[in-house]
């Protein structure tokens, strides 16, 4: 036991340090301080950077409450509209029809128009803006008969129909006549008023305008009842060129002597003259039993014509009368009669006998009528041919009595 005490003793004596004295100074301890505040701050940013960067999974947001859905209150649906009242539907041309009504809703959002086209179906045809009163229906035919029902319309639904209303389309007027127009004048090869048809009729020279040559024409004598193959004053009746025909109904006039006439009544108010190339020449006594103006008279027999259609003529022996729409007919009043002459072209495509046409005219008589003194040569007279370019006859020239007194007018068109 002592024995044990004393060598613990001994160790712990050996373990002192020996105070050694040294003439050196000892060296001077550094403090560790900075190191570790150096560690520290790095290690500090480290684990800001870490937090910083690593924020949202560290530190999640905290979630918002979800919001709470706020359900307006819708207002009512309007009421329905009021129906249309007094419909009325017209129609003045057969281009449109006009739908009218009264207005009876002060909430509507527009209005529908429904038509039956006459299969007794309405079908929607337009919608319209607010407090419209009318609809003109264009997309209608002329002749047929529409129905209309009107209907007032908002979110809610539609009113209730108008009354139907219907109108039917009217034809449309039938188109004014359409002006005839003469075809051409046949072949007048040396331009003296007559064609060569005509020619071959009186005996004169196709290619010479003053056969005779007495200063006149050939065409121009022949209008005048001359003949234009013999020397003047020779008359036509004078040289056999033409012959006179009458009728017991009381007419006298002169045709070719290569032509002839057949009368298809007895007492002659029906006749036809043949100038045995197809064109005819018909004449016709029309009744006038009151005896009205021969205008009046030919308007009321052809009411699709105006007075503006027809022309005013004076023959050579002084009748007067007026030429008819169709510019190939002449009608002269006679007492209680009309006497009528048209030249019947019978399809051919040229007038080859318009002078011959204004000569038989000229040489008309009718019973009863007196007639006047021929006016001088060179006075200007209706169906007066002249002289124009090869192969043309000119028209007639109308006159229009004006008091007592007879002026030329324009030639005819």
């Amino acid at each position: 036991k002592y024995y044990g005490a004393a060598l613990k003793a001994s160790a712990e004596e050996k373990k002192r340090p020996e105070h050694i004295v040294s003439s050196e100074p000892a060296p001077v301890k550094r403090s560790k301080m900075p190191v570790v505040i150096v560690i520290v701050v790095l290690l500090a940013g480290v684990a800001g950077g870490f937090v910083y960067f690593n924020r949202d999974l560290l530190f999640p947001p905290a979630q918002a409450p979800a919001p709470v859905a706020v359900v307006p209150t819708a207002p009512p649906p309007p009421p329905l509209p009021s129906a249309p009242t007094n419909a009325e539907a017209t129609s003045t041309n057969s281009q449109s029809v006009l739908l009218s009504w009264v207005d009876n809703s002060a909430n509507e959002s527009g209005f529908r128009i429904e038509r039956d086209s006459g299969d007794g179906v309405f079908s929607a045809v337009t919608s319209l803006p607010p407090n419209s009163t009318s609809f003109l229906d264009v997309s209608i035919e002329a002749g047929k008969t529409y129905a209309y029902k009107v209907f007032a319309s908002n979110i809610s639904g539609d009113s209730e129909s108008s009354n139907p209303a219907a109108a039917t389309v009217p034809m449309p007027p039938p188109l004014p006549p359409e002006k005839p127009t003469l075809p051409p004048a046949g072949l007048d090869s040396d331009s003296d008023g007559i064609t060569d048809l005509e020619e071959t009729l009186f005996g004169t020279d196709v290619r010479n305008p003053d056969t005779d040559g007495d200063g006149f024409l050939d065409g121009n004598e022949v209008f005048h009842l001359y003949n234009p193959a013999g020397n003047a004053p020779v008359r036509l009746l004078d040289s056999a060129l033409v012959k006179v025909e009458s009728a017991p109904v009381g007419y006298l006039l002169s045709i070719p002597t290569a032509w002839t006439i057949t009368l298809n009544t007895v007492d002659g108010t029906r006749a036809v003259i043949d100038s045995k190339h197809g064109e005819t020449f018909v004449l016709s006594v029309e009744s006038n039993p009151d005896k009205k103006p021969i205008v009046d008279w030919y308007l009321e027999k052809y009411p699709e014509f105006t007075a503006a259609d027809v022309l005013q003529y004076r023959s050579k022996g002084g009748y007067t009368g007026i030429i008819g729409a169709d510019i190939l007919s002449t009608f002269i009043p006679w007492g209680d009669k009309v006497f009528v002459l048209t030249y019947d072209l019978n399809g051919e495509p040229f007038i080859n006998y318009r002078t011959t046409y204004a000569m038989i005219l000229n040489s008309l008589v009718l019973s009863g009528l007196p007639q006047v003194a021929p006016p001088t040569a060179g006075s200007s007279l209706p169906f007066e041919p002249s002289a124009t370019t090869s192969g043309v006859v000119s028209e007639p020239v109308p006159v229009e009595a004006t008091g007592t007194a007879v002026t030329p007018s324009s030639p005819m068109p």
